[in-house]
This record gives C-alpha cells, structure tokens and sequence, in this order.
C-alpha cells in the first residue's frame, strides 16, 4: 500500500481546519493547516478528530493558498493532522502556489511516518514534498513516551533539519517551555493549537475532551 490516499478531487484538499496566524507551532509567526485522513490511528492520538477520512472538509487548494499567502506577518506554514502525506501531492501543489508569491516561505511538517520510510517510498510527490520541507516531525506518537518536552508529542518522535532554514531555533522542540497550546470550544466543535502540556490534558480530561 502507498503513502498517499485519494482524500479530495483534484485541485481539492480534505482538511480538518486551519489557523491564520500563531506562534505556538514553531518559530516565528506562522499560518497551520491541519489535513484531514489518518490511516496511523496511534493509541492516546490528541486529534482524533482528524483520523477519518471523511471528516473534516474538502476546500480549493488555491483559495487556501490566497489566505495565507494574504497574511504577510507569518514566516511560513506548519502542516499536521491527520497525515500530511497521505495529500503529499495537494501540499507540493500548496506550497508551491504559496511559494510563487512569497520564494522564502518555510515549512514544517508533524508526519506518523518515520523519514526512512518516507525516503524509501517511489511516489514522486512524497519525495517532492520533501524537498521542500523544512523541519519534519517524524514518527507515530507513543503515549507511553509522551514527556512533556518541547513542540512534538512523544519522545521516540525526530526534529530533523532537512535545510539550515530554522537552525537557531532548534532548541525550542526540545524545551518544555516551549509546549503551549490555545484551546477553543465552540458547541461540539473543540480546536487546539499547539501541542498539549500535561496540565493541558488534565484539564481536557475534566472537560471529557479526551
């Protein structure tokens, strides 16, 4: 079975939802978007929420493009989900229209798959969407090994550079400050950004989130 999945028509990406502007997923300012299909299911996953692939909603790739591209405080994107790679061709198609209006905007991408098997993959987009990342977030999330440190969920989960784009701000994946999040509900509607501290899970507990 390959990486990518057929979430969305052409031109089309399915996604869970995004948000314009934060600083709590990565360096800088930076727009996040959050894909919709998970075929990982990873045991204690905080976005759940994202794993079906007929959830969420299916939106013009170029009318994503404008927003963030509109957006001119942001440095780059952030990309999780769900699976980014399961839509590695929608996001080169993404990033690329981002890209033709702003050359310098980065990107980082939160991945369940591990970077070996990414680069063993023969799909032409997942070797393309990688060439243009910036930092990848890889692995499936272990909640066992969940340790309250810094901007990925799980211990055993890589920070890789895969340019020197972001290489002053390494240290901050690492650091437990550095885990913040922003939680919104709205009715049945819950959106989190960022990645959740432990006190932040208790709190979700309570409110029976998770």
């Amino acid at each position: 079975m390959g990486i990518i999945k057929n979430y969305a028509d052409a031109d089309n990406i399915r996604i869970s939802w995004y948000t314009k502007k934060t600083d709590l997923l990565g360096p800088f300012l930076r727009s996040v978007l959050w894909v919709q299909g998970c075929s990982r299911n990873c045991p204690g996953c905080i976005a759940e929420h994202t794993h079906s692939p007929e959830g969420g909603e299916v939106v013009l790739i170029g009318d994503i493009a404008k927003e963030f591209i509109a957006v001119t405080e942001t440095e780059g994107m952030t990309v999780s989900g769900g699976e980014p790679f399961h839509q590695a061709d929608r996001l080169c198609m993404l990033t690329g229209e981002i890209r033709k209006s702003r050359p310098g905007y980065g990107l980082i991408i939160y991945t369940g798959y591990t970077y070996e098997e990414l680069t063993a993959s023969d799909e032409k987009s997942v070797k393309e969407l990688l060439g243009m990342t910036d930092i990848l977030i890889d692995g499936a999330y272990v909640k066992e090994l969940d340790d309250n440190a810094g901007l990925r969920g799980s211990s055993n989960q890589r920070v890789i550079p895969l340019t020197d784009r972001y290489s002053e701000q390494m240290e901050m994946y690492l650091n437990p400050a550095a885990r913040k999040n922003s939680m919104e509900i709205n009715g049945e509607i819950f959106r989190m950004t960022g990645i959740p501290s432990q006190s932040s899970k208790e709190l979700m507990k309570k409110l029976g989130i998770i």
